[in-house]
Formats: C-alpha cells, sequence, structure tokens
C-alpha cells in the first residue's frame, strides 16, 4: 500500500505533564480500553489523564503510566505524550509501541462497539491511517504482537509478555473492522474530519 499523508484528527485536549520515558521509534500500535464510563464533552479523557498522575506502585513510587492518545465514546481524541516519546502502557513492549486507550469497557460485544461507538472506532481508525502515514506502521493485525503492525493488549497478553491479566479491549472489539477503515483511508488520503463519515444503511 502507497503510504499517504493523512491528517491527525483534531486534537481536544492534552496531558499538561505526560510522564515519558525516552525517545524511540514507533513500529506498532497497541489498542487498550479505559475501563471506564464515557462523560459529556471532554471530561472523561481529562480524567484519565488525571488518573494516570495518581497511581502509585506497590512501594508507594508514582507508577508513570501513560498512553499517546485517548478517544471518547463521540470521537474526541485526547493527545497523552509524543509518539517519538515511550510511555507505559503496555508491560514488556512499550518501546516501538504507540498506546491508544477509548473509553469504555472490555466487556461491550461487537454490536455496541460498532453500533453505539461508530465515531469512537472513525477516530481510531484516522489515528491508524495517520500512524501508517507517518510511521510507515504497517496497517496489519499480527499474530505475533512484537512485529510492526497494529495488535491489542489482550494479544500482548496472550504471547506471553505482559502478564498482567488484562483483556483489553475484548473479544467483541471490531479490530478488523477497524484496520479495514484505516486502509480506506490510507487509500483516499482521509482529510475529512469524523462527522463527516459515511452514513450506515437502514
Amino acid at each position: 500500500m502507497a503510504r499517504r499523508k493523512v491528517l491527525k484528527p483534531p486534537i481536544q485536549v492534552r496531558d499538561p505533564k505526560p510522564w515519558v520515558h525516552g525517545p524511540h521509534r514507533p513500529v506498532r500500535v497497541v489498542l487498550h480500553d479505559t475501563e471506564s464510563h464515557a462523560t459529556a464533552g471532554i471530561g472523561d479523557i481529562a480524567g484519565i489523564f488525571n488518573f494516570w498522575h495518581t497511581q502509585k506502585t506497590a512501594s508507594g513510587e508514582l507508577a508513570q503510566y501513560g498512553a499517546h492518545f485517548v478517544v471518547d465514546e463521540v470521537g474526541n481524541c485526547g493527545e497523552g505524550g509524543s509518539c517519538d516519546q515511550i510511555q507505559w502502557h503496555v508491560g514488556g513492549l512499550n518501546t516501538g509501541s504507540i498506546g491508544i486507550e477509548q473509553i469504555g469497557f472490555a466487556s461491550f460485544t461487537k454490536s455496541v462497539w460498532k453500533r453505539e461507538r461508530r465515531k469512537q472506532l472513525y477516530t481510531v481508525a484516522r489515528l491508524l491511517a495517520w500512524a501508517h502515514g507517518e510511521y510507515g506502521i504497517p496497517l496489519k493485525v499480527q499474530s505475533d504482537p512484537r512485529q510492526p503492525g497494529i495488535t491489542t493488549h489482550k494479544k500482548v497478553g496472550e504471547a506471553g509478555i505482559d502478564t498482567t491479566g488484562h483483556t483489553d479491549p475484548g473479544s467483541g472489539y471490531p479490530l478488523l473492522f477497524v484496520v479495514t477503515l484505516a486502509k480506506m483511508m490510507q487509500k483516499i488520503g482521509y482529510k475529512a474530519t469524523v462527522a463527516a463519515t459515511p452514513a450506515r444503511k437502514r
């Protein structure tokens, strides 16, 4: 696939002091969910940033967690730090990974994601298309999450890399649907906002 520059989605809020842990070159995207409820506006995204600044380890030190993007139910996008900097969002695979958190729950069914969270999925797909154009990250779901491409926190756990038991973004997450959307956006050089996505067939 030819690489096209795709505009990053509009950023509604940024983490003012993100935890970053040194430079890296991103080669993959790891998708997550936050296990938290949506709220009106961007308060849910700002709340995730604030949450990361309060988390501590068992020894009482600040855990310094973070992710590069947080996307809410209606497609608002928050930026948690530069993609050229490592953030801690997935044990054992942070270096080389862009982390995208999605406000929601791993218990969501495929129907919930595709019917009630469509704008959220479109923004995530646009981020994937942007990351492909910006860094050359393949728009491909990898069976081995160590390889360049698209993966999930669950797949990293199943590979034995992150042993914390995470299952996000859940078995109902329409991963191939999102990656297909990203490929379409790459093909046309996507510049429109999420509000301009095609209407669903009735």
